[in-house]
């Protein structure tokens, strides 16, 4: 699904510390396809990853504008 385009970014939904190993291997498999795509993870803080596969983690606390300027700073600024 990722193979043919590029993003901005591909945010990667860690559902608890169950989903850490399928999320590492989705973002291992973009990585693989495509080195430069950037990739970050969302989860909450109770999460803990301690993977260098996502370019980025940004963290969820029933806070949407926290979260929106969470991606906003991830994204490149010629992205936006």
């Amino acid at each position: 699904m990722f193979w043919g385009n590029q993003y901005d970014l591909v945010l990667i939904d860690v559902e608890g510390e169950e989903g850490i190993p399928r999320a590492e291997h989705m973002c291992s498999e973009i990585k693989t396809a495509q080195h430069q795509q950037l990739v970050a993870f969302v989860c909450n803080w109770r999460v803990a990853i301690l993977t260098d596969c996502p370019d980025e983690i940004v963290r969820t606390e029933f806070d949407p504008a926290a979260f929106a300027r969470g991606v906003s700073d991830i994204v490149p600024p010629a992205a936006h």
